[in-house]
């Protein structure tokens, strides 16, 4: 898929990355904000400027084309009590199809899914993940490189345990006992096969970031001679900085070289995923990676809900995703899952773009970013002005004109202020619907 620059850069035939010079150069001015300013988008964003600057950006390896991929549908579901049957998952997939997003992942144990998802003819491409207690099992990752393949999987994912924490499961769970070597030839066994049937292998790299590097650098170089159309590093507990990953995508990408491209898989172990995400693309990675609402194993994974719009906003990058559409999604996940959308989480979340001090919301004539950096508008949700110890009378004023009251004026809406203020304190929530028309209602009277 095609991606292409957003309307104020240059606009070459295919990239995502802003062209050299586009970027403002660090030791001369960069404009504080308005219509051609990079990282300005009328009505939708004004980030920092500096996301673009040429010194800030010169010791970044960009890519000049990303794409995103959805794990909703495998990560997404290993979460307590979550259990969705055939037309969850097709109606979950329809969704994001309307969305845009470029790959989905899916588990080779639901061959069906796979199967009937593939039937809808949808836009995205589908990988099917093999379980690394299988992929190294020569019969049964045959077996399951046949099903995938026979049930439309574009992308086989087989994943390979290589650290010294978890290659333990190759005899735990595999039942193998072999040593690393050998477990490396299967791998490569495992993907010349593939290659045989016409797959497009796409292998995962599991616990990068805690094998020793070097050994990391040896089982990229075999793989790639096996021929490995793609490459996926995952660091599957979170355990790194930043910065690792942008050095490790880095070296690997020199391996790989500029046609295989890599993906990275992270975890919000430490609330580092999305930071992950971001500095393995700096680091070179073309494949970025996240679930809708963030869900996943432990503390869950990054959500796309935030991660698609910062790809836009402060890379510059066009996923050409429609991306209003996504917290329409967010919200049916959190039902269909049962897993509601924690409040304060970023994006998608109910006080994501709330204000509770009345200077961030009571603004000068025009001014719509003094206190925010992009409008909730960009995924489709709302602004949110909260009913708190810190309201004042245009919070007020502003709830009552939202649900459709008639005006009240600032003599009416200070006395309303003072009970809603006795509200909160004494019920530690916001009142009602029922209770506020109440004190409106009375102190309009009055």
């Amino acid at each position: 898929m095609s991606i292409e620059l957003r309307e104020w850069l240059p606009q070459p035939v295919v990239a995502t990355a802003p062209p050299e010079g586009s970027a403002t150069k660090s030791s001369g001015h960069v404009p504080d904000g308005g219509v051609g300013t990079p990282g300005f988008r009328e009505g939708m964003w004004a980030v920092s400027p500096y996301c673009f600057d040429e010194g800030i950006r010169s010791d970044m390896h960009l890519p000049e084309t990303v794409q995103l991929m959805d794990m909703t549908l495998r990560e997404g579901r290993q979460v307590a009590g979550v259990s969705v049957g055939i037309d969850e998952v097709l109606e979950f997939a329809r969704r994001i199809d309307e969305i845009g997003v470029h790959i989905v992942e899916m588990h080779h144990d639901f061959i069906d899914e796979i199967k009937r998802t593939k039937a809808m003819g949808v836009k995205f491409r589908i990988q099917a993940l093999v379980h690394p207690t299988a992929a190294l099992n020569p019969k049964a990752c045959r077996e399951e490189i046949d099903l995938c393949l026979e049930a439309g999987a574009d992308i086989i994912c087989p994943a390979f345990a290589i650290s010294d924490y978890n290659y333990k499961l190759v005899e735990s769970m595999g039942g193998l006992t072999i040593t690393r070597e050998e477990a490396l030839d299967r791998a490569c066994e495992a993907i010349a096969y593939g290659k045989e049937q016409g797959a497009y292998m796409n292998p995962n790299l599991m616990d990068f970031s805690r094998l020793d590097l070097e050994r990391l650098k040896t089982i990229v170089s075999r793989l790639k001679e096996a021929g490995i159309d793609g490459l996926r590093i995952d660091d599957i507990c979170g355990a790194c900085i930043p910065a690792v990953y942008k050095h490790h995508a880095w070296v690997v990408k020199q391996i790989l070289g500029p046609k295989i491209p890599l993906a990275i898989h992270s975890h919000n172990d430490f609330e580092l995923g999305t930071a992950g995400q971001l500095a393995a693309l700096e680091g070179g990675a073309e494949v970025l990676e996240g679930c809708i609402n963030g869900l996943g194993e432990r503390a869950g994974v990054p959500n796309l809900a935030v991660l698609a719009p910062i790809l836009e906003m402060m890379y510059g990058y066009d996923t050409g995703m429609r991306l209003e559409l996504i917290q329409d999604l967010c919200e049916w996940v959190a039902d269909v899952w049962n897993q509601p959308i924690p409040e304060h989480q970023a994006g998608c979340g109910h006080t994501a773009f709330s204000h509770a001090a009345e200077v961030h919301y009571a603004l000068p004539e025009g001014d719509e970013w003094s206190f925010n950096a992009w409008s909730p508008r960009v995924i489709g949700n709302q602004a949110y002005v909260p009913l708190c110890h810190y309201s004042g009378v245009e919070a007020i004023k502003r709830c009552v004109v939202e649900h459709g009251w008639d005006p009240i004026d600032n003599e009416v809406a200070q006395r309303v202020l003072e009970r809603v203020r006795i509200e909160v304190r004494h019920r530690r929530r916001e009142p009602s619907d029922r209770v506020l028309a109440q004190i409106v209602e009375e102190e309009q009277r009055r």
